[in-house]
């Protein structure tokens, strides 16, 4: 099963399960929905091929990986978001890791793949990018203002206490203008030594973010 920018590599495994197909299907649309809005924001329309899904029977939540020069995303079918109604289902799962995919061409070449976490456990960057869509989508009136302050509750229960900090200066820093994230994003491919190094984290975020300042 194909749609714009995902392809189900496996969907025949589960044929048998009607409703399970049905509703993976539904939410794929939904995904696909709103594929528009993280192009906004991440400043530039998606330019790769499909982004690869392999189902299994499961319930967990979903994980990303790069193979080659393939986007694959690993999900149970069973998966909760998938069961939800649009929008409250727009939360973990292929929306999640839709938002790896759109970043990883930019740290697939860097030694250090979780630099922008600086030292942090967890994924406060990501957590960033995905907060900075969720205000796009309430500008959008695509989910309101209650459920948008929903995400971001989930979002900060989720991270160490560690990356709690980091993830809330991220948002910040992108949420001070409205194309700043996309900014950033265009900051990162014209300074090609920016976060290559962990003990310059700090310093080159703050030089990332005297450059948004002008």
């Amino acid at each position: 099963m194909k749609t714009k920018h995902y392809c189900i590599t496996n969907l025949d495994e589960y044929s048998k399960d009607a409703r399970a197909v049905e509703m993976l299907k539904k939410y794929l649309g939904n995904i696909e929905s709103i594929f528009s809005t993280v192009e906004e924001v991440f400043g530039q329309a998606w330019g790769d091929a499909f982004i690869n899904i392999e189902l299994d029977g499961s319930k967990s939540g979903a994980s990303y990986r790069r193979r080659g020069d393939s986007h694959v995303v690993k999900m149970g079918i069973y998966n909760g978001n998938i069961q939800k109604a649009f929008p409250e289902n727009l939360w973990g799962c292929l929306f999640h890791e839709t938002h790896h995919a759109f970043f990883n061409p930019i740290i697939n070449n860097k030694t250090d793949k979780k630099i922008f976490n600086g030292s942090c456990e967890g994924e406060p960057f990501n957590y960033a990018f995905m907060a900075t869509t969720y205000l796009k989508l309430e500008e959008k009136k695509i989910i309101d203002e209650k459920l948008r302050k929903h995400f971001f509750n989930k979002l900060e229960k989720e991270l160490p206490d560690d990356a709690k900090y980091l993830y809330e200066e991220y948002v910040a820093i992108f949420t001070k203008k409205s194309d700043n994230f996309s900014e950033f994003i265009s900051y990162l491919k014209s300074h090609d030594s920016a976060f290559t190094v962990r003990n310059n984290f700090r310093q080159d975020l703050d030089q990332a973010r005297e450059f948004l300042a002008k």
